[in-house]
């Protein structure tokens, strides 16, 4: 869904049950069908026309199994249009919006929200390579006298940037991945390289020393941040990662990071 059509037009293309089905199936079984259970390729209809039934163990699924529509608890109608809201547009869309447009619970909409969000992950979980830039950042609203690396209650984000660096076309970003460390030790430094980058990757810092330890089994390069105009794209993506948060968020606790 990626590759968005206007949000009228998408409305309109899975406005009930069936259109959405009818298109899980066209997904779930373009290849041909095999039965999750034995493995065999032959099937017949099942309880439903929504349905595949194997015919030789009976085992009877239905396209909504085994995919991000299993066991819904609201329209799968409505979970299209949410799909589209989260990852569509550039700001996404807060749980409490998706509860009040859907007529359903928060903590539902959250449930389903993260469903999505873990599955775009897995869509775009091959670690960064090449050039990455490295910095890291502090979510979760002001506290007083803290600066620089100091961060108090705050969770710690990392952020790294795949660029074309190097290459004299101009910098550009090509990739981006986060994720949350326990603290500015070379230890949680490395373990959240090693969930952002590629061993043998050239890692790209502000000659903050953690790294030095930190960046065992790739290349490191220092480089002095010169009030941020040597780290310009990765600044700029923290600055949309926080921007992100408040204007859709507006706060984010532990549990959500």
């Amino acid at each position: 869904m990626r590759n968005s059509i206007p949000f009228n037009d998408f409305v309109k293309q899975f406005s009930d049950s069936r259109s959405c089905k009818e298109h899980l199936i066209r997904l779930k079984w373009s290849q041909g069908y095999t039965c999750r259970k034995c493995g065999h390729d032959r099937h017949v209809k099942g309880r439903t026309w929504a349905y595949r039934k194997c015919q030789h163990c009976h085992y009877d699924e239905s396209c909504t199994a085994h995919t991000l529509f299993d066991k819904l608890k609201f329209p799968i109608e409505s979970a299209f249009m949410m799909i589209y809201l989260i990852t569509v547009p550039k700001k996404g869309i807060s749980t409490c919006e998706l509860a009040r447009q859907f007529g359903v619970h928060q903590q539902t909409a959250w449930y389903f929200k993260r469903k999505v969000q873990q599955a775009m992950q897995s869509e775009q979980g091959d670690l960064l390579t090449g050039v990455v830039e490295v910095d890291e950042t502090v979510v979760g609203g002001k506290e007083k006298n803290k600066q620089g690396r100091s961060y108090g209650k705050k969770h710690i984000i990392q952020l790294a940037v795949e660029t074309n660096r190097g290459t004299g076309d101009g910098l550009k970003v090509k990739r981006v991945k986060a994720r949350q460390i326990e603290s500015y030790s070379s230890e949680s430094l490395g373990g959240g390289l090693m969930s952002l980058a590629l061993k043998g990757s050239f890692i790209v810092t502000d000659k903050f020393r953690a790294y030095r330890k930190a960046t065992k089994g790739y290349i490191l390069i220092e480089l002095l941040s010169e009030s941020g105009k040597q780290f310009e794209k990765l600044h700029w993506m923290i600055f949309n990662l926080k921007n992100w948060i408040r204007g859709t968020h507006h706060r984010v606790s532990a549990m959500h990071v």
